[in-house]
């Protein structure tokens, strides 16, 4: 029988509680604060908690990323705006990616034989299956098993 492994870390990055002050943010990037508050007010970054005034802005990963490239394009000769559309164009797949793994994440299991197997939940062409993942010689393999 498989064993859940603990701590599972799906609600770390699906929740956006890996996060950052705008401090920090600055200190990352080589922006400024100052810079950061007006890519805010252009609605190019917002802060996790933007409905609550009067709290000290804090960014979640995505955010970081976004302004890292976009600080790096900024760098590079790009306008404000040109450098933030560029960044969310080139941020579109890896955003795919994130939600198809993410949306679909139901946990983890050690297999019978001691390999981990990534829940992938209910595989959608026969709900009667669960859709699992796991690496065989470095390459991610695919399993059906009947679902409980």
């Amino acid at each position: 029988m498989a064993q859940s492994l603990q701590g599972d870390f799906r609600d770390l990055f699906h929740r956006g509680q890996l996060t950052i002050g705008i401090s920090e943010l600055s200190k990352m990037t080589g922006v400024s604060p100052r810079q950061l508050r007006y890519w805010q007010k252009k609605g190019y970054i917002i802060p996790k908690n933007q409905d609550e005034p009067g709290r000290a802005r804090i960014y979640t990963l995505k955010m970081v990323i976004k302004a890292a490239a976009m600080s790096n394009l900024l760098a590079a000769g790009y306008t404000l705006k040109a450098a933030a559309d560029q960044v969310d164009e080139r941020m579109r797949p890896a955003q795919t990616m994130y939600h198809v793994l993410f949306d679909r994440y139901q946990g983890s299991q050690i297999g019978d034989d001691g390999e981990i197997l990534i829940d992938l939940g209910t595989f959608d062409p026969d709900p009667t299956q669960e859709l699992f993942a796991k690496l065989v010689d470095e390459q991610p393999k695919f399993i059906l098993k009947p679902k409980n």
